[in-house]
């Protein structure tokens, strides 16, 4: 049982530390700093206007709009200028855009999804499992607590944040190394 527990707790850390790199921005966004495929989540956070920052933001490939309650989207020259390394936006889910702007009908490598009449229940469903989700952080922590063992969880976060920061400097040098 004892091991059960700690590989419960090992699993539930770790869940936490695989989106360590998920920053917070824009207007309730989350940024995903992966190395692979760098993107800003915006999915289902209920926004009215299409975010873009007061600085540009370099380094994102992929925009996620889902779900939410965007009218327009700015110009393709804006949203460039705003983020200049980006190759695409998904916009399905947001039944009040315009599909008139030169978003939608360009050759650029930046295209705009169309939305597509299933998106409501794709919608509903990301946001029952954004729910579900929660509902289980919230058990584990609640049993975490009840047991007495936050200290423990905190040490083992803690060596898991050691060993992927190790994990980034170590491969962060080999991969600046050999990237001439």
């Amino acid at each position: 049982m004892t091991s059960s527990i700690a590989l419960l707790l090992a699993l539930f850390v770790l869940s936490g530390q695989v989106n360590g790199r998920s920053v917070p921005c824009l207007d309730g966004c989350t940024c995903d700093k992966n190395d692979d495929d760098p993107v800003i989540r915006c999915d289902n956070v209920g926004l009215k206007r299409f975010p873009l920052p007061s600085t540009p933001m370099r380094g994102y490939h992929f925009m996620a709009l889902t779900c939410n309650d965007i009218p327009e989207i700015p110009s393709l020259s804006l949203i460039k200028a705003a983020f200049p390394d980006l190759q695409g936006i998904d916009v399905q889910g947001n039944a009040r855009l315009n599909c008139s702007t030169d978003c939608m009908h360009t050759s650029e490598p930046l295209q705009c999804d169309k939305p597509d009449d299933g998106c409501d229940w794709k919608c509903r469903t990301l946001g029952k499992l954004k729910e579900l989700w929660a509902r289980l952080k919230a058990a584990v922590s609640k049993k975490i607590k009840d047991w007495g063992a936050e200290e423990t969880v905190a040490d083992v976060s803690n060596w898991f944040s050691n060993q992927f920061e190790k994990l980034s400097v170590a491969f962060g040098n080999f991969s600046a190394k050999h990237r001439d």
